[in-house]
């Protein structure tokens, strides 16, 4: 009687026998960090020998004689890279995963090369090729395997041209005369931002550019032409001090309509200066309230309770110079982001408790505001670092509330910036969010990462995580339920590189937003770039980053750097409703080679077409003017709002315009663009080959619907009146 149960218990006893061998070998192969490193690392060393060899095929292509110990193979690839060019600008690549066995001594994988090059006549041409390349010990220089090409565009008549010269610009950017030590990345420093004002309100736009040392204004003579004021504007001591700046806002704060200056130190406070209205500044900072705690990235400005005035929100980060984030993909370790209502004169009391925003204390760089919900009240998006992005749903002008998951837009990733527009063109306000592109993410599959129990239990749950996070920038297009649905894949928009700044703007006047993205990290060059080791080292080591032990060592090469800035270019709806974008930066002349933090895009000359003015790290700063082609056709709208009623400059309004040909385009004024910077204050309508707008619309900030009718002709800016409709306009050339 007693052999049946005897038997159930020592079937018991092996099974639990088993699993509990079975998990103790499991502990045993991943509760070691040295363990894992210890087979981790030889995978990657081979790895780096391959992209070595990548990079001398690079090296080799960009050089039209032989030279050296040159890969084996070259030849053809050589060929097909110069083939018709006079000479050649660039010459980038993105890896696919290798063929990279634990044993063997080779490394086998293949690499789409991008060459950008000019002809005799000048015509800028971009062509595409796979190459299969594969590496020994002992033979650095490799082998080609294979070639096969993929594509060839050229571009005779280029959009953009760098004006930086003949506009007065190109002042270099000074990193702080301070003595830290970066927590991630040794020898980096905060990046500096632009504003676009007009403060003396003589009709032109002006620039506030900020520096490490001295920060710069420049009025603009009205022909894209800019001359240093700072010193006359009292926002300067000499020539080499003034003001330190990371993040910039404009905007009218005390209902005068000179706009005042709000500045973020990433090492001291925030502080304000206000327009005195007689062409120079005062420090307001000790009069305004605005007292901020931690380290402060970028400010944005809009009319949260619809009183009629600008009200503050400052992002706070975590301080890169003292700890690192962790988990690095879910931090909310960082200081609280701040919200400060104003009276109406420019000073503000402290609201982010009661308004929700400082709850959460994640690595916050950037804060957009925006209605897109469409309900008459600015709602707010924050993109942070080493994690998820928040966006809040304004509530009545009383509060935000925290939507992101309710509305699907908690997009996950190393958050620089984002910018809303309609890029689909349904009527909606979409948002693109920018983010860190590797081509190496791949390595986060490979068997033996170095993390910690926990991260390897739940390594099914993390690793998508992970994987998001290098995957790049986000197209997330509203839907009639104003949720959000990511569209990415297909978009041609996610690529772009480490990404820091994103606009959107319609560069090419045909009714559609395109957008434009600086990237690149650090470093002067992609010939020998540790961007392979700083992925992998950090997610070898991130416990030693965390506590302090080790920080990334340059070994004065790059990392991502000099990565070639983007102009995506809306196809027009050719996507049925999915927003397709081509990358038409170099063929279109928005070609910057620096490693970027900031840009906007405003009319520097008056012309009709938009200009994007650049701020970067290691490099001066850069002015790209636009063109206009035939049939091409823009309207430009100025606000005046009423004083009491709405803000001066109409931050915040939504205007609806609707075309000949029956489309209805939605635009909304902003005031912030993306990374540290403030954008124009003046409305930008692209009308395509349309002479004339059917019906014009504006919802002003509060609330109050103006109905305008028929503008024609178009290719001029106008004046808006709250009241009065419209009061001037400014013939295009």
């Amino acid at each position: 009687m007693s052999t049946a149960p005897s038997r159930k218990r020592r079937a018991l006893i092996w099974v639990s026998a088993v699993l509990l061998a079975s998990a103790g070998y499991w502990l045993f192969e991943n509760a070691s960090i040295n363990r894992l490193r210890a087979e981790f690392i030889p995978w990657m060393k081979k790895l780096e020998r391959w992209r070595d060899t990548v990079q001398t095929v690079q090296k080799a292509m960009g050089s039209r004689s032989p030279g050296a110990q040159e890969p084996e193979g070259i030849g053809p690839v050589r060929e097909w890279a110069w083939q018709g060019l006079e000479r050649l600008d660039a010459v980038s690549y993105d890896v696919e995963r290798p063929e990279h066995p634990r044993t063997g001594p080779e490394t086998s994988g293949t690499v789409t090369f991008v060459v950008d090059g000019f002809r005799a006549d000048g015509t800028r041409v971009e062509r595409q090729a796979r190459v299969r390349i594969e590496s020994f010990p002992g033979r650095p220089s490799g082998r080609v395997l294979d070639l096969e090409i993929l594509g060839e565009r050229s571009e005779p008549h280029p959009r953009f041209r760098n004006a930086t010269r003949e506009a007065g610009l190109g002042a270099p950017r000074n990193d702080p005369r301070l003595q830290l030590v970066n927590r991630l990345i040794d020898g980096i420093w905060p990046g500096s931002g632009v504003a676009v004002l007009d403060y003396n309100l003589d009709g032109d736009e002006d620039l506030f550019v900020a520096d490490g040392v001295r920060s710069i204004l420049y009025e603009n003579d009205g022909t894209g032409r800019f001359a240093d004021v700072t010193e006359r504007a009292g926002l300067a001591k000499s020539a080499t001090e003034g003001i330190r700046a990371t993040g910039l806002a404009a905007g009218d704060l005390d209902g005068d309509a000179f706009p005042e200056i709000v500045v973020t130190d990433a090492f001291g406070p925030t502080r304000v200066f206000r327009n005195r209205a007689d062409g120079t500044f005062e420090d307001w900072t000790g009069v305004s309230g605005v007292v901020t705690e931690g380290p402060p990235r970028s400010a944005s400005l809009a009319d949260v309770d619809r009183d009629g005035d600008l009200d503050l929100l400052v992002c706070i980060t975590g301080d890169y110079f003292k700890k690192m984030p962790d988990p690095p993909f879910d931090a909310n370790d960082a200081g609280r982001n701040f919200l400060f209502l104003n009276d109406g004169k420019g000073r503000f009391i402290d609201a982010s408790a009661a308004w929700g925003v400082s709850k959460l204390t994640r690595w916050s760089l950037t804060a957009i505001f925006s209605d897109f919900d469409d309900d008459g009240f600015p709602d707010l998006m924050i993109t942070n670092d080493f994690g998820l992005k928040n966006l809040y749903r304004n509530v009545n002008g009383q509060r935000f509330e925290d939507v992101s998951d309710a509305r699907k837009a908690a997009d996950r990733g190393y958050g620089m910036s984002a910018a809303w527009g309609d890029l689909d063109g349904d009527g909606k306000l979409d948002l693109y969010t920018t983010g860190t592109y590797t081509q190496w993410g791949f390595i986060h599959y490979y068997p033996a990462l170095p993390i910690g129990v926990s991260g390897r239990l739940f390594l099914p749950i993390a690793l998508p995580w992970v994987l998001k996070m290098c995957a790049g920038n986000s197209v997330l297009l509203q839907k009639p339920d104003a949720t959000f649905e990511d569209v990415t894949a297909g978009s041609g928009a996610g690529k772009a590189g480490w990404a820091w700044s994103a606009i959107t703007a319609d560069l090419d006047n045909d009714g559609w937003l395109d957008l434009a993205v600086t990237n690149g990290m650090w470093g002067d060059g992609r010939e020998h770039d540790r961007e392979l080791e700083f992925w992998w080292e950090t997610l070898a080591y991130w416990d030693d980053y965390v506590s302090g032990k080790t920080t990334f060592d340059q070994k004065r090469t790059a990392v991502h750097g000099l990565e070639r800035d983007r102009f995506f270019r809306n196809l027009g709806g050719t996507g049925k409703g999915r927003a397709v974008f081509e990358d038409r930066g170099f063929l279109d002349g928005f070609d910057p080679k620096t490693n970027g933090r900031a840009l906007v895009a405003f009319d520097a000359n008056g012309d009709g077409a938009l200009d994007i003015y650049l701020r970067s790290v290691q490099a001066p700063e850069a002015l790209y003017l636009g063109s206009r082609r035939e049939q091409e056709h823009y309207l430009r709208l100025k606000f005046a709002g009423q004083k009491g009623k709405e803000n001066a400059a109409g931050i915040g309004a939504r205007v609806t315009a609707k075309l000949p040909d029956g489309r209805v385009l939605v635009r909304e004024l902003s005031n912030a663009s993306g990374f540290l910077a403030s954008q124009s204050p003046v409305l930008h309508i692209g009308a395509g080959a349309a002479t004339r707008v059917d019906s014009l619309t504006v919802r002003w900030p509060s609330g109050r619907v103006q109905e305008l009718g028929k503008v024609e002709p178009l290719d001029r800016l106008l004046t808006v009146d709250s009241e009065k409709g419209i009061l001037a306009a400014r013939e295009g050339p």
